[in-house]
């Protein structure tokens, strides 16, 4: 069973995507524990950003979880971003995709295509081990790539197949609208991910 279903409750009062000083963050991951409990948020996951080739130690991340969650009355969620690559597959190691409770996948940088897009969309969205799509739309939107409402609508019948939740993320201001309505109307499940890079971004 995917992690956010146990925690389903609160896949809106929670704070689902947060980067800490790890990588491009700059609060510690205490930092945000406490900033949460002063706000009343009852569920935070970590989903720091992950390559192949990782620049810092990922141990000392997921213990740095561990003891938070003996000082403080949260629920707290260890979690990667994975990076999409063209060929379909995720910019991470299995072990530590594997070793994480909520690992998610975004769009970066990527080749300018609609088709090789969606068909490395298609080939993700059937990972079983990923639970959400981080900022969707945005690279589309940054590229100036555009799909239609059949597409898209193909697209969320899928993501609701699998069980992947779609990231509502203030940082970027998305999906778009016309992606929420749509969502709705195939009763897709959305999650709360601020993309928070500092204690003030948690809100």
């Amino acid at each position: 069973m995917k992690i956010w279903k146990k925690y389903s409750r609160y896949l809106m009062s929670g704070e689902w995507h947060i980067h800490t000083n790890y990588t491009d963050g700059t609060s510690l991951v205490s930092d945000y524990c406490k900033r949460a409990e002063e706000l009343g948020i009852p569920l935070i996951a970590f989903t720091e950003h992950v390559r192949k080739d990782l620049q810092y130690d990922f141990n000392a991340f997921i213990e740095d979880i561990e003891i938070a969650r003996e000082l403080h009355d949260l629920i707290i969620l260890s979690g990667c971003e994975a990076k999409v690559l063209p060929d379909g597959t995720l910019d991470v190691d299995d072990s530590i995709i594997r070793k994480v409770d909520y690992p998610i996948f975004a769009f970066h940088s990527f080749p300018e295509e609609v088709d090789t897009y969606l068909h490395v969309l298609y080939t993700v969205l059937k990972n079983p081990i990923l639970n959400t799509w981080a900022h969707p739309g945005i690279f589309l939107k940054k590229s100036g790539l555009n799909i239609s409402e059949e597409e898209l609508s193909r697209i969320f019948t899928m993501i609701k197949d699998n069980e992947i939740l779609i990231e509502v993320n203030r940082k970027y201001n998305a999906p778009p609208d016309e992606w929420i309505n749509l969502a709705k109307k195939i009763h897709l499940n959305f999650v709360r991910g601020s993309d928070c890079h500092h204690i003030e971004d948690m809100r």
